[in-house]
């Protein structure tokens, strides 16, 4: 895969943007070896950017190191929940501070989008995700907090690490919860958006925590 560089995005941003991408999607698994010669071959890069994007993923633990080998560095069960707690305090302050700032043509096309999610076995998992950063990330830009979004965004990357793209029999209840986040933030109803988006992110962690242990029975 050639790495085609964006405007005049540095190259080790680019670089970095496509081994997180190959994280997110799966394409780099948990524990596994990344290599920085093969990987500046596949991106079409000379290896130093690629080094650099390799340092700030580390840094962010996304990678770790055993001895001198470079691995992906995956989110466990213990984590993962951890991850939701957290979300739940800052996406639902983002929910509130949104209520009523949000702008028509934005709530809107969010709406026109999950409308047309229709059933779960018509929607790819990477599809599902785009239109749930939309949403969740939306709200937080909303909420004028660049930190929190910054956070939220973080948090939100290391969810789809976990590696469920969509937790069974979640799909229907999640897009009745996203509706009712922008029902109430379209209403200005801070308190109640609060209140949908812990409704929300709750059900999200009790089915990952369900599909996780339902899964190590079998």
């Amino acid at each position: 895969m050639k790495l085609a560089p964006s405007g005049d995005q540095p190259l080790s941003q680019n670089a970095y943007d496509s081994v997180l991408h190959m994280i997110q999607t799966g394409a780099f698994r948990n524990g596994e070896v990344v290599n920085e010669r093969r990987l500046a071959e596949q991106l079409g890069l000379s290896r130093t950017p690629v080094r650099e994007a390799l340092g700030r993923l580390e840094g962010s633990g996304y990678l770790r190191r055993s001895g001198r080998t470079l691995l992906v560095n995956g989110v466990e069960l213990s984590e993962i929940l951890e991850i939701m707690a957290v979300r739940i305090l800052l996406e639902a302050d983002a929910a509130r501070n949104a209520a009523g700032k949000m702008s028509a043509a934005k709530l809107a096309d969010i709406r026109q989008r999950l409308m047309a999610m229709t059933t779960s076995d018509q929607v790819s998992a990477s599809s599902h995700w785009e239109v749930d950063d939309f949403l969740h990330l939306s709200i937080a830009e909303t909420s004028g907090n660049k930190l929190s979004q910054r956070l939220i965004g973080e948090l939100r990357t290391r969810t789809r690490m976990f590696g469920k793209e969509m937790v069974p029999m979640r799909f229907e209840s999640g897009r009745d919860e996203h509706l009712a986040i922008l029902d109430a933030i379209e209403a200005g109803d801070g308190e109640r958006a609060a209140q949908a988006m812990v409704r929300h992110i709750e059900g999200a962690r009790y089915g990952i925590f369900q599909s996780f242990t339902a899964s190590s029975f079998r």
